[in-house]
């Protein structure tokens, strides 16, 4: 065992003092990244650390024109401390562009169905346009067009997929839930269905669903939404030979979870058992390697040991999806240092916990029904995650609801307490239905909800805020998120459904209506027109662009901060407009020049 694995090891060692960690028995680790390009080594550090490009992820991007041994030899010839332009002429002669091996796939979208039902003309004419912005962002890799020994950093898969768009050039694990929403909305079934079936073969594969389809996403994974991909997809289609074939594969993805994620609280005389994110990391991150190393190395006293620390909270909080938030810091408003504070691997977050009740009480029902002809076989693993779900929503009921704010929070592993918070993550549950059967019964819990939503939503004019903590991070104020605004707004008509009435859909009217307003509004803001109905801006020379994340503080401005600027494109944003537009039909396209605000109604 080298010095920095055991030195991980210790880190998990501390980490855990106050809980166990558990394991299901089979054993589904991440992979490690072993590219000598891409990956941890002399090579990308060099490269990187030359600072080539703004964005570390170009370089990772970019495969090679040359056979890697040749690469190598050629990086190996520049000698010791080799100069910034060397390094770019070693670049410029070895490396084609980054994404070369990407290619569009050529496909073609029917127009809405249910188009007509949209009441206002530039908001329908306009949807028509976010559905058939899918065909911009199909692609299929294509690394038969490089050379014979050469390589990339993709991850290879059999069919095309959509990527988020903007610097994302491959597919990611819990954006590709919310673009799947809108493809099944659009009937564009078979792209839904090659999308899920590339997720079904990564987790063959891997034993588990990587962060994104790239080599150096090999050690960690993103929220486990696979599950509600194969859910929403055999909703849509009722494939039971597809469910069937995808429902071993499930079970697998599963395991990866209880094996790499699972801790072991003890409260009160009791143990309780929760997940965690959990990714074990020495050093930087190679797609954003100059930020990690900065973080960690350059200008830090750091002992070798809070070094591996520090990387792993890194990389868990990409595993996370949310990359960055005050929810994995110690420090929780703005300081230059709070990337350093980071503590990802001691919370037990809301959201994780509620997506795996849900996988394991979809299994259950999955194995009753659709499981294998050993009847016997199938029984028990219906009753095993039936157990499971079981225990997880006795475990979160007790560590995590808190019942004098009708709330679910994170749990902090070091404090041994809740971290009472308010984020959109609190709502998860209540979408995914993991919520005590006394909860449900409580008509004057039911209808506290949403307090805290209300509360925040009342503060600004925009969509709901990520966080409460303005601190640069992107995961934090005041930045709204398109799959968050999904989550409440799920939360809200299950709520509705338990009451038996519709107390939250005026809450739910106006938080949509933000929602689509923002979006539109940012995108004509940057150039978007519709002919014969919406008139392009003047001075503008763009065509529109759906970003991925927006600024609560107004109605057409898109979100900022984080180790990026804000992309565009967007996967998920569509997605979750298109299923705005399909739930809420009545919504009015606003005068975008104009001070329109959306004030919430009475709760």
């Amino acid at each position: 065992m080298g010095m920095l694995t055991v030195i991980s090891w210790l880190v998990s060692t501390v980490l855990v003092a106050a809980v166990d960690l558990q394991s299901s028995g089979d054993s589904y680790t991440p992979r490690s990244c072993n590219s000598p390009i891409y990956c941890d080594g002399p090579l990308l550090k060099t490269v990187q650390l030359a600072q080539l490009y703004p964005d570390s992820k170009t370089f990772v991007d970019m495969p090679t024109k040359n056979p890697e041994d040749q690469v190598m030899q050629a990086f190996n010839a520049l000698g010791q401390n080799p100069s910034v332009d060397a390094i770019q002429s070693f670049v410029n002669a070895n490396f084609l562009d980054a994404g070369y091996e990407l290619e569009p796939f050529n496909f073609t979208v029917e127009p809405l169905t249910w188009l007509d039902r949209v009441d206002d003309i530039i908001y329908r004419e306009w949807l028509e346009d976010v559905h058939e912005f899918w065909t911009e962002l199909a692609f299929n890799f294509n690394t038969a067009k490089l050379c014979d020994g050469c390589v990339s950093s993709t991850l290879p898969v059999k069919n095309p997929f959509i990527v988020p768009g903007g610097r994302f050039r491959e597919f990611y694990y819990w954006d590709s839930f919310f673009v799947i929403q809108g493809l099944l909305l659009g009937d564009i079934d078979d792209m839904a269905r090659n999308m899920i079936e590339n997720f079904l073969d990564f987790v063959d594969t891997y034993g588990f669903m990587p962060n994104g389809a790239r080599i150096y996403y090999l050690n960690r994974s993103q929220p486990p939404f696979l599950t509600q991909m194969v859910k929403l997809y055999f909703e849509k289609t009722n494939d039971v030979d597809f469910l069937k074939k995808a429902l071993p594969v499930l079970d697998k993805e599963y395991v990866f979870w209880l094996d790499n994620t699972t801790v072991t609280i003890r409260k009160n005389g009791e143990r309780y058992r929760l997940n965690h994110y959990n990714v074990h990391n020495e050093s930087p991150r190679p797609e954003s390697y100059v930020d990690d190393y900065n973080t960690v190395v350059n200008g830090t006293h750091f002992s070798l040991l809070e070094q591996v620390s520090l990387f792993s909270d890194l990389a868990t909080g990409a595993e996370t999806g949310w990359d960055y938030s005050s929810r994995w810091s110690k420090i929780k408003d703005y300081s230059p240092d709070l990337l350093r504070t980071l503590d990802t691997r001691s919370i037990v977050p809301v959201e994780l916990n509620a997506l795996l009740w849900s996988m394991e009480t979809t299994l259950a029902d999955w194995h009753d029904t659709y499981g294998t002809e050993d009847r016997r076989k199938t029984k028990r693993q219906g009753e095993y995650y039936r157990k499971q779900a079981s225990q997880r929503l006795h475990a979160m009921d007790v560590l995590l609801w808190d019942e004098a704010q009708a709330s679910f929070f994170d749990f902090n592993l070091t404090s041994v307490e809740k971290n009472s918070e308010y984020t959109p993550a609190n709502l998860f549950p209540f979408w995914l239905g993991a919520v005590p059967e006394r909860v449900l019964r409580s008509k004057p819990t039911l209808e506290k909800v949403f307090d805290l939503t209300y509360d925040t939503l009342a503060k600004y004019p925009g969509i709901l805020t990520t966080s409460t903590h303005n601190t640069t991070q992107q995961w934090d104020f005041p930045n709204g998120w398109p799959p968050l605004q999904y989550v409440a707004l799920q939360a809200m008509f299950n709520v509705d459904e338990w009451l038996g009435d519709t107390k939250f859909a005026p809450l739910a009217q106006v938080l949509a209506e933000r929602n689509v307003a923002t979006t539109f509004c940012s995108w004509y803001s940057t150039g978007g027109s519709l002919p014969g109905v919406l008139n392009q801006l003047p001075n503008t020379t763009d065509s529109g662009h759906i970003f991925e994340k927006f600024d609560v503080l107004s109605l057409d401005s898109a979100g900022s901060g984080g180790e990026y600027t804000v992309q565009v494109g967007f996967g998920w944003t569509n997605g979750v407009i298109i299923w705005m537009f399909d739930m809420f039909t009545n919504l009015t396209a606003p005068n975008c020049n104009s001070t329109t605000t959306y004030p919430l109604p009475p709760l």
